[in-house]
């Protein structure tokens, strides 16, 4: 593992934002073309029961604004103040340039300010927060800006989506922001771990540069994947537990990504921490892909209305593979309310070009 430890830096605050659609996994019981026995049983399994979506003129982007801009709102920041900005996201507004350009833009960021993207997922929180206090800690910046999540339910005009029934019933639409700041009280470890000889355990090849053409879906391998999880993430829980002298009592939450109940309780069995200090959000929101960590918390803590510190340990992992660790201490008001995003963005392009008729063909 990658270890890291930032003595002066902290994470400052999270937000996080859904779009406005539920949409309710049972209702897919009255659509014919779906198995009512295989619905039960994917509810069983994985615990997702509704999720949100966001509709075609809203995008990763506008979720993570709406985030970011709340904590900014909120008085935790001025556009001045920010020297990074790194957005994580699987589903970017433009193959280029980066979103994060945008996102500089909608929030005013001045130039003086480190601004990309990075195309990862579910490992999202873990990488982009560990990054962003490595360029803090490295350089002038006092604050930086995390966003993270994916638009995996909604679709793309014009194109007809083909998924198999698990992936398009799992995922959820979602983002998160998180506000990392120097601070010479304060401080957080990570560590960090990534496996490409897994690339093709998830994935979506197609319609990039090296096969251009292809359907829009997830293929994966589910075994492998589970497998994966319930090994190495425990394992390295317990590595980052041993190189921090502390224990997983220490802790008041064990936050995991969430990618299903299955997986949520073999991990916390295998640490040694009971579920109801897992908290669970998949049930109402689905796998929310790098969001999931950041949106769990918020959604135990961003109404709780208290004013108590509370040190979390949080595990993000999946696609690539990559997964990683890190424990960090955040008073509960520094975790903000959860958000319903009506934000969009109009850059100024037309939907209706001749591209688009070619594809819907």
């Amino acid at each position: 593992m990658i270890f890291s430890k930032f003595d002066n830096v902290k994470i400052a605050a999270i937000a996080a934002s859904v779009p406005e659609e539920v949409v309710d996994v049972l209702s897919k019981l009255e659509e014919n073309q779906e198995d009512p026995k295989f619905i039960k049983n994917f509810i069983k399994n994985t615990g997702i029961k509704a999720k949100h979506k966001c509709g075609y003129d809203q995008t990763a982007a506008d979720l993570s604004f709406t985030a970011a801009k709340q904590i900014m709102d909120a008085g935790y920041y001025q556009p001045e103040e920010i020297g990074v900005l790194i957005n994580i996201t699987q589903t970017p507004d433009y193959r280029t340039p980066a979103t994060a350009l945008t996102l500089q833009k909608r929030l005013g960021l001045t130039k003086d300010c480190l601004v990309f993207d990075i195309n990862l997922g579910c490992s999202g929180f873990v990488y982009g927060v560990s990054l962003a206090a490595s360029i803090l800690k490295t350089s002038t910046a006092q604050k930086g800006i995390v966003t993270v999540g994916d638009t995996l339910v909604r679709g793309r005009k014009h194109i007809k989506l083909k998924r198999s029934s698990n992936t398009g019933l799992l995922f959820g639409d979602a983002c998160a922001a998180i506000l990392v700041e120097k601070n010479a009280e304060d401080g957080f470890c990570s560590a960090l771990m990534s496996d490409g000889n897994g690339f093709k355990a998830l994935g979506s090849p197609y319609n990039a540069w090296r096969h251009p053409v292809g359907p829009e879906s997830i293929p994966g391998d589910d075994i492998a994947v589970f497998n994966f999880t319930i090994g190495e993430v425990p394992a390295l829980l317990k590595a980052y537990l041993e190189e921090t002298g502390t224990a997983i009592e220490d802790y008041d939450d064990l936050v995991l990504h969430q990618a299903n109940m299955m997986i949520l309780k073999n991990i916390a069995k295998r640490v040694g921490m009971p579920m109801e200090k897992v908290p669970v959000c998949l049930d109402r929101y689905g796998n929310t892909s790098g969001c999931s960590v950041p949106l769990a918390i918020v959604d135990k803590y961003g109404n709780a209305g208290e004013n108590k510190e509370v040190n979390l340990l949080t595990s993000s992992f999946g696609i690539g593979l990559s997964w990683g660790v890190i424990g960090f201490r955040i008073n509960t008001k520094d975790i903000l309310p959860l958000t319903v995003s009506y934000d969009t963005f109009d850059d100024g392009y037309s939907d209706d070009v001749a591209m688009d008729m070619v594809l819907e063909e």
